[in-house]
């Protein structure tokens, strides 16, 4: 077993950023996303589960050890931003412990708006990526109900919409903001360039044949306290027999990252030697359907 000094030696040298979802509710169901499988239910606000100041305190507070300075990502499958004053109070906790590290949130825009925006700015958020999903329950994708619900989120900041001639065809758009909002826009074409979510929505048919790497420069943790090998799968409802970690039982995040089972399932998905019905054999991370094949 690797000693803790060199866990975080290892974990400094490798990991880029660190992915949180630090509440299990989300108010959307996504024909794309996990989280829209009758198996999963996280749309009843009232019964949101939130990580613990325990976990949450005592990753932040560990990285602290290192001097991280990678991104700190709120996203996972929850919605960051519909609990306003908890989700302001953890990215203040964050900066006040790691200044140099980077405040990422990934939000379907919902929530947000011009006042919200500038508190999460005041708090520390460095990059907001505003996703313009469609409505709820929609399973085809529609440009010009796109190009609205993009403008409707830059209207709600008061930023300038968006040239639909520039991005007219596109299946994947990406709207830039002026530096001062430190956000982009983002609309896709999930049913044709989305991911399956480790074989779980869309294509649940694919099998994969080629390695991936997804997983190298991250680490990805749910509300509680559990960790994922990357952020495809979800390890409290879906997945949890393929939890690479827990901060539960084992509250060292270094010594969680260089544990048998997640050193060895990392090494396995880089040589695509995979356990037996691991839900890496139908995921389409990196892959966009150009390797592997279909059933």
């Amino acid at each position: 077993m690797i000693n803790l000094d060199k866990s975080k030696e290892l974990f400094k040298k490798n990991i880029k950023s660190v992915e949180l979802g630090v509440h299990n509710y989300c108010n959307r169901t996504c024909d794309f996303c996990p989280l829209s499988l009758e198996s999963v239910n996280r749309r009843v606000m009232k019964n949101t589960i939130f990580m613990s100041d325990k976990i949450f305190e005592g990753i932040i507070t560990q990285l602290a050890e290192i001097d991280f300075d990678g991104r700190i990502d709120f996203s996972r499958y929850h919605e960051p931003l519909s609990h306003k004053d908890f989700i302001l109070e953890k990215i203040r906790y964050v900066k006040l412990k790691l200044p140099k590290c980077k405040v990422s949130i990934n939000t379907n825009s919902d929530y947000i708006n011009k006042k919200f925006h500038k508190q999460l700015l005041e708090a520390g958020v460095d990059n907001l990526a505003l996703q313009a999903y469609l409505k709820n329950g929609v399973k085809v994708y529609d440009e010009d109900e796109a190009f609205d619900r993009i403008n409707h989120i830059c209207e709600k900041l008061g930023a300038p919409n968006i040239d639909k001639e520039k991005f007219k065809n596109k299946e994947w758009i990406v709207h830039a903001l002026p530096p001062e909002f430190k956000a982009k826009v983002h609309a896709r074409n999930y049913w044709i360039n989305g991911m399956n979510r480790a074989g779980t929505v869309l294509d649940t048919n694919y099998i994969r044949t080629e390695p991936c790497t997804s997983m190298n420069t991250g680490v990805f943790i749910e509300y509680d306290g559990s960790m994922a090998i990357c952020c495809d799968m979800l390890t409290p409802e879906l997945h949890n027999k393929w939890a690479v970690g827990d901060l539960r039982k084992e509250p060292n995040i270094f010594l969680n990252y260089t544990s048998k089972f997640y050193t060895e399932f990392r090494k396995r998905i880089n040589e695509a030697r995979w356990y037996p019905n691991s839900p890496c054999i139908k995921c389409k991370r990196d892959v966009r359907g150009k390797q592997g094949k279909n059933l």
